[in-house]
């Protein structure tokens, strides 16, 4: 019986899990459109319909359900993870053959969310790796982690409380965070600050999702002071303008902080729990060599013994 219900006949060859089939599905997945996966791999939508359906055969569970929206079955997203996985060990088998004629190695996809601890490391990476093609997106810590686990991006530097254990993660910096305020305001000449002292005061915060408020929260927790929120917003340079405009204290890490007559950053006495900026990428994609390449770049917090892979080395 197949996935879509239909009887094999007997003495009927089992069909092969084809590259073209991956693909397919990993296309289709991420669109979560037919008609857009057609458009992305070049083939029509008929094609993609039925590659699919002929994956599923092969794999003998339904990846996909059709109706009343495109949505991955429990064993469709397990099997996505493996199948990005896999396309990403082809592709980088075919960089290293356009290597040897001395063309591109590969192409990494990093995501940050501190950009300022972020950029020196792509930079030297770069530098040392001309050949690989680096693009980078912007997002906090909880989206970049879905994003890794959905195999849409290959690496992720941002701030963790601590590093999860299903990841694999070197730290690179470990920033103090600073509350940020105008250059005006009284507090402005103090050594450090503690959450009980500024409990009154109204705070800007980033959004849900963001390692900068989920480090300001806990340093307020551990210190059993109440954070008054007053508003919440998408990016550190919306929380620094409306600190700018009087609206209540931030919260930035000083990498982030920047030059601005306007404002001066304190840094939070947190007690307790520490948090980094780390690079993290799944532990099975550290066999693919521009994902190594990019952590043995990493200054600092390289990755135990017990996680690097046949062939690491220390950067």
């Amino acid at each position: 019986m197949t996935p879509n219900g239909h009887s094999r006949a007997p003495g009927r060859r089992e069909r092969e899990i084809t590259l073209s089939g991956l693909r397919t599905f990993v296309a289709v997945a991420e669109a979560s459109s037919f008609a857009a996966a057609a458009q992305a791999l070049g083939v029509s939508q008929p094609t993609v319909s039925v590659q699919l359906a002929a994956l599923e055969d092969a794999c003998g569970v339904l990846l996909m359900h059709r109706r009343p929206h495109l949505v991955l079955t429990e064993a469709g997203a397990d099997l996505f993870v493996r199948a990005r996985l896999a396309i990403g060990r082809v592709d980088e088998f075919a960089a290293s053959v356009k290597d040897l004629a001395g063309m591109q190695r590969g192409h990494l996809r990093v995501g940050l969310s501190t950009p300022q601890a972020a950029l020196p490391i792509i930079a030297s990476f770069m530098e040392a790796q001309p050949a690989v093609k680096v693009s980078t997106s912007i997002g906090n810590t909880a989206e970049l982690l879905d994003r890794i686990a959905r195999c849409q991006i290959d690496i992720g530097v941002m701030t963790l409380m601590e590093p999860p254990g299903q990841f694999a993660c070197a730290l690179v910096a470990t920033p103090r965070l600073m509350i940020c305020m105008q250059t005006s305001d009284e507090l402005a000449a103090k050594a450090s600050l503690r959450p009980a002292e500024i409990s009154h005061r109204p705070f800007i915060l980033r959004e849900e999702g963001s390692m900068t408020r989920v480090v300001l929260q806990a340093g307020f927790d551990a210190d059993r002071a109440i954070l008054n929120a007053r508003l919440a917003l998408g990016s550190r340079e919306a929380v620094k303008e409306a600190v700018a405009a009087g609206m209540g204290l931030g919260a930035v890490f000083e990498n982030e902080l920047g030059h601005d007559d306007r404002l001066t950053g304190v840094p939070l006495a947190i007690q307790g729990r520490a948090h980094g900026v780390y690079a993290v990428a799944l532990k099975e994609s550290l066999d693919i060599p521009a994902v190594r390449e990019f952590i043995d770049h990493v200054p600092a917090g390289h990755l135990p013994a017990s996680e690097r892979p046949s062939g690491y080395r220390a950067g």
